[in-house]
């Protein structure tokens, strides 16, 4: 489905994007994380689209992070700057997210509500994972957590994701693949059913990147034997029942690490394409034509 809201943007389709949308974090909450990005991304109603200014700035070297600098305040006045597209994907997407909501909750009611949607901002999983935060978690789950205590592991989750999305917001593909990596990476619980989240969002980068085979080869094998460090020590606690939480907490710190490292060398060698809902679909058909002639 997010393929589907991601094509429906390359094609300038607002409102069939906005129900896809909704219906996704239906399903799905975690693609909540998309909603700065995808207002953003939709043209600003000061912005036109030319053939002429596709070619000049349109593809750019994702080394302009080195000239840019985080401005919140810009961010706020780039998200804020209401427009029909903004204000009819936000209010179709609203709309059919809480139309499947309310239907929801009229067939199970509050369970459906903790489950689905409050259970994941006060989640707390004492079980061995990937996440750096679960040998915290392990040694004062006795404990009850307050809210606030439950819920502080979000601050650093929602600063990576602004500045992420300030500066790849118009490069949809791009900006959801790395908010996926980046959302995993920091989250408190993770488990190998969420890198499925971004790997499915690899092909849409591959074209833009400028990583060589080999390069890309010795990323995937940093990942790969980080991942596999920490199942070393995951056997010995699981199978072997070898107190090994610590070595298996400093495995997490490794793993987190190596997916930090991995998606720097990912921004750094892509090919940043400025796209909007009408010009990445003019930038593909000045593609296709010159290719032809």
């Amino acid at each position: 489905m997010i393929l589907r809201i991601i094509y429906c943007l390359y094609k300038g389709g607002t409102v069939e994007a906005a129900v896809w949308y909704g219906v996704v974090v239906h399903f799905r909450i975690y693609p909540i994380i998309y909603v700065m990005a995808l207002l953003i991304a939709l043209e600003s109603s000061s912005s036109k689209v030319t053939s002429k200014s596709l070619k000049s700035s349109h593809i750019e070297d994702a080394r302009f992070l080195r000239k840019t600098r985080f401005s919140c305040c810009g961010f706020l006045a780039e998200l804020f700057d209401l427009n029909r597209c903004r204000i009819l994907f936000g209010a179709v997407s609203g709309g059919v997210f809480f139309l499947l909501t309310g239907v929801s909750y009229y067939l199970y009611g509050d369970q459906f509500l903790h489950e689905a949607l409050f259970y994941h901002l006060t989640r707390t999983d004492p079980r061995h994972n990937f996440s750096i935060y679960f040998y915290h978690i392990y040694l004062h789950h006795s404990h009850s957590f307050s809210l606030v205590e439950r819920l502080v592991s979000f601050v650093p989750q929602f600063f990576v994701q602004s500045v992420l999305t300030t500066y790849f917001a118009k490069d949809v593909s791009f900006c959801f693949f790395i908010q996926t990596v980046a959302f995993v990476a920091f989250n408190k619980v993770i488990t190998a059913q969420y890198f499925v989240w971004f790997f499915c969002l690899i092909p849409l980068i591959i074209p833009w990147t400028t990583l060589t085979l080999r390069q890309a080869l010795m990323c995937f094998l940093l990942w790969s034997a980080a991942q596999l460090h920490w199942l070393l020590w995951a056997y010995a606690l699981e199978f072997r029942g070898s107190s090994v939480f610590f070595q298996l907490w400093l495995a997490s710190l490794t793993f987190f690490v190596a997916n930090v490292v991995v998606l720097s060398i990912l921004i750094w060698h892509h090919r940043y394409v400025s796209i909007t809902s009408k010009g990445a679909l003019c930038m593909h058909e000045e593609v296709k034509d010159t290719k032809s002639h």
